[in-house]
């Protein structure tokens, strides 16, 4: 029996391993003329970094063509530009880097635009998608109207009606890309993907030869017809060059993020350390030849996915690219304005010659953070170090309250910022959360501060700033709610902070909460309430299992934890995926979906916070539905462990008897069926009797999960009238809001 479930036992333990990221590196080469590190750096003076915040707007593409070739010359090795410089890799929780100002009366609410000839009314019929603010819509992988649900499963987008609590798949559309999210609105759909080179043989062959080559990534932009749900059609399609980022819907005004790096120059490789003066000398000229296409990024709009090009060039205007005044490397991030009434046209944007970690825009303002260039080869050496004593981040704000975008100020915070959630817009002050130092690491002692800057005669200036917080800890997560902002920090124990900021020119730290674990989201659920989304751990920090938290703040000098919710071995996407979290008001119910392997679960919990935080069910998509039940008797723990008390249960395994006319089985597990007379005998080398519960004829099964056979997780929540749907990577399920009960379960993808 032993050898049976060592088998299943090592077979999830392997499943487990396998969801280990690898460790990335950074590869440094050494030149001809002594260590490539040494020489770098004794070019490179961190004392020259003033982490100066101001950003200067270029007259015309000569200009912007000067800078990059000026700056390239200076930078350029036989390796070419070394990839784009020394920035650390954007971490993956920063994949949503566009924020929308709250008030504290429209935070936590849903965004999705709804038809004006629709009776549905979203927050009492139905959910919409978990935005910062009420009527700021972000894309997502699902929308719902309340009579339709859209979503993507395998790069397919399903129109799913929904009617009196029942769905009917209507129509699918096949989209090329990956990471495909989208906005609804009325009979139109934009949606965004990311791409890469192999975007471009989409295009007729007889205008593909006239579209400027891009080795990079693409963003893939697609206006989509949903008027006929039978027959969705691509109306335009957009190629960008560079990565997409994010993107937000105003008022029927959408803004895109993207940011591209030039990759496109044609840069020779040394195949010798004898032949790097020639690589040199070559690279050093085709930056001398380059031209303005090389570097920035260009667009091509088509119709259709394949069809007629109908425009393109490059992205952004040279009048309207700016540069901060430090040198912060090559990419370019830009931002561009699509009108959903008129469908794609060609881009209307702006652009910061940097790399920005943060995006964030109120309906007012856009506000772009952006870093100081490390070159990469001085990684690892006491320059990085000086850097990281004096590490700010500068930010640049431009007004979008009027048709154009116009530069305003710029400033500066000390330290980095965590993700979208860290700055807000507030009474015309913006806040901003950090922790000291670089955002690739931190030491013990590092503290985290709210900052609040205020316009001032072309600058942001600082008017008030706190901090204090979380010594030797980084931020994990944060949230601005009207006066206060929520700050949770985490090493070992998981400091909860409340920061009054009613006086922006003295922000003070109210309260603070410790309690085992961290949050990783954090969500105002009504008043004076906060439930956080993250991890359990030990009081030594280590990580033990997914935990809500139910926090009060009636009483900002005293924080207190109302109820906790865990799972063992657990993990939600909700922690880097504010998407993934659904709060029902209506019901006082919260969604999320989990993950884990100790408990074999792979679905959503179910939460009521009426009273605290208590887990109510749990919803799975579940590849049982519908098989047959195995007719045999299942041991239970206690019974195994009479048979040996060192036997330990879990991953998912079952152990069951079954006689010789029972057929056995269970489900989606894989189970080896091992007969009497072997496993006894078996069982009998370890001293273990399993006449007891075995008759002759029987035989033992051992039935464990597999990888293609685990029930697939869940992505997505929302609701409609009396039903919770969910969306896995497979299908789309509803459930009753009453008792959970499985009402339908519809293929997807």
């Amino acid at each position: 029996m032993r050898k049976s479930l060592a088998i299943a036992a090592a077979f999830v333990m392997l499943l487990s391993a396998c969801t280990d990221d690898d460790a990335s590196s950074t590869t440094i080469r050494t030149g001809a003329g002594g260590n490539g590190i040494s020489a770098i750096a004794a070019s490179f003076d961190p004392d020259s970094i003033q982490f100066v915040a101001s950003l200067q707007r270029f007259d015309a593409c000569a200009d912007v063509l000067s800078h990059f070739q000026t700056e390239a010359m200076t930078r350029v090795g036989p390796y070419g530009l070394n990839g784009g410089g020394g920035f650390f890799p954007t971490p993956f929780f920063e994949d949503e880097v566009f924020a929308v100002a709250e008030d504290s009366a429209a935070v936590g609410g849903d965004g999705i635009a709804v038809p004006s000839s629709g009776a549905a009314r979203e927050g009492v019929d139905f959910s919409g998608s978990n935005v910062q603010v009420v009527g700021v819509d972000e894309p997502d992988i699902i929308k719902t109207d309340g009579g339709r649900i859209l979503a993507f499963v395998n790069q397919t987008l399903s129109y799913v009606e929904v009617s009196n609590g029942t769905g009917r798949l209507l129509g699918t559309l096949f989209l090329p890309g990956w990471d495909h999210k989208f906005f609804l609105s009325g009979s139109t759909a934009i949606v965004f993907a990311r791409g890469d080179g192999y975007a471009i043989p989409l295009l007729a062959e007889r205008e593909a030869d006239s579209i400027a080559p891009y080795g990079g990534p693409k963003t893939l932009v697609f206006e989509i017809d949903l008027s006929d749900p039978e027959d969705l059609t691509v109306v335009r399609t957009m190629h960008i060059d560079g990565n997409y980022l994010s993107a937000r819907s105003i008022d029927g005004t959408v803004r895109i993020v993207v940011s591209a790096y030039p990759s496109d120059l044609p840069f020779v490789y040394p195949s010798t350390p004898a032949a790097e003066q020639i690589a040199l000398e070559t690279n050093q000229r085709v930056i001398a030849e380059s031209t303005i296409d090389t570097w920035l990024p260009n667009y091509t709009l088509v119709a259709g996915t394949d069809g007629e090009v109908i425009s393109q060039g490059l992205l952004v205007d040279c009048g309207q690219v700016h540069r901060p005044a430090e040198f912060a490397g090559f990419d370019t991030l830009a931002v561009l304005t699509v009108d959903m009434s008129d469908g794609l046209r060609a881009p209307d944007g702006t652009a910061v010659i940097a790399q920005g970690e943060t995006v964030y825009a109120s309906t007012e303002s856009l506000y772009v953070s952006t870093n100081v260039w490390v070159p990469s080869e001085v990684w690892g050496t006491d320059v990085v170090r000086r850097i990281e004593e004096e590490y700010s981040t500068a930010i640049h704000k431009f007004d979008i309250s009027g048709g154009s975008t116009e530069y305003r100020a710029s400033g500066t915070v000390r330290g980095h910022l965590l993700n979208q959630f860290a700055m807000d817009e507030f009474e015309g002050n913006l806040r901003v959360a950090t922790t000291e130092g670089p955002p690739w690491g931190f030491d013990d002692t590092s503290e985290s501060f709210v900052t609040v800057l205020q316009e001032r005669n072309g600058e942001l200036e600082q008017i008030g700033r706190v901090g204090e917080m979380g010594r030797g800890e980084r931020i994990f997560s944060v949230r601005f709610i009207g006066d206060a902002a929520y700050v949770v920090t985490f090493r070992q124990v998981d400091p909860f902070y409340v920061v009054d900021l009613s006086d922006p020119e003295a922000p003070k730290v109210a309260g603070e909460l410790k309690i085992a674990g961290y949050s990783g989201y954090l969500h105002p659920i009504g008043p004076d309430r906060i439930i956080g989304i993250g991890q359990d751990a030990t009081d030594d920090g280590f990580t033990t299992g997914a935990k809500a938290t139910m926090f009060d703040v009636s009483d900002p000098t005293n924080p207190r934890a109302l109820g906790t919710w865990t799972m063992e071995g657990g993990y939600s996407d909700v922690e880097w995926d504010h998407l993934a979290f659904l709060y029902w008001s209506p019901e006082s119910v919260a969604v999320l979906p989990v993950q884990s392997w100790q408990e074999n679960f792979f679905g959503a919990v179910v939460l009521k916070t009426d009273d605290g935080v208590r887990e109510f069910g749990r919803i799975t998509h579940s590849l049982n539905a519908g098989a047959v039940a195995s007719d045999c008797r299942e041991l239970t723990v206690e019974e195994l462990r009479a048979l040996d008390a060192e036997f330990e249960f879990g991953g998912g395994v079952i152990v069951q008897v079954c006689s010789e006319d029972q057929r056995g089985g269970a489900g989606a597990l894989e189970c080896e069926s091992l007969p009497y007379e072997e496993v006894v005998a078996l069982a009998a080398e370890d001293g273990v009797d399993l006449t007891t519960i075995m008759d002759e004829g029987d035989r033992l099964e051992v039935c464990f999960p597999q990888f293609d056979s685990q029930d697939p997780a869940i992505t997505r929540s929302l609701v409609i009238g009396d039903q919770i749907w969910t969306l896995s990577w497979r299908s789309l399920q509803s459930n009753s809001i009453d008792d959970l009960a499985v009402g339908q379960l519809i293929p997807l993808g």
